[in-house]
């Protein structure tokens, strides 16, 4: 199993009834298939803080993770972004065998668009959200 916080996050909001109400179970991984259905989010790591003492690394990890919701309205981007923001600001606990997630915080979040691959298709609304993940390896 992977010592991941990261993908404990994404796996606590599948598994919460409001998120799953706007996104059901589409919520990836750096990237969202092809034939995705709006709404849907995606999940990244991006960037990882270990402190290190003179004998190696001490205390718990920070990683940081960026959520990605793209809608095809404002509104249902900001909904599913509301949504997502109250399953993980301040979440944690034990959630597996290998990773105990201390606190996740919602650091920053901006407002967008994007024009998704297919380049035919309408520009989507999109809302990212950066969640700072303090954690102990177990």
């Amino acid at each position: 199993m992977l010592k991941s916080p990261e993908q404990a996050a994404a796996r606590a909001l599948i598994a919460d009834p409001a998120v799953a109400m706007i996104l059901g179970q589409r919520i990836w991984p750096v990237i969202a298939p092809a034939s995705a259905s709006l709404p849907f989010a995606t999940w990244r790591r991006t960037g990882v803080t270990r402190s290190q003492g003179l004998s190696g690394p001490i205390g718990a990890t920070s990683v940081q993770l960026a959520v990605d919701v793209f809608a095809t309205t404002y509104e249902e981007a900001r909904e599913a972004a509301d949504r997502i923001r109250s399953v993980l600001d301040g979440w944690g606990g034990q959630v597996t065998d290998y990773v105990s997630v201390r606190n996740v915080s919602l650091d920053t979040e901006s407002d967008g668009f994007v024009q998704l691959a297919g380049g035919d298709l309408p520009p989507v609304y999109q809302v990212t959200q950066s969640f700072s993940i303090l954690w102990q390896e177990t």
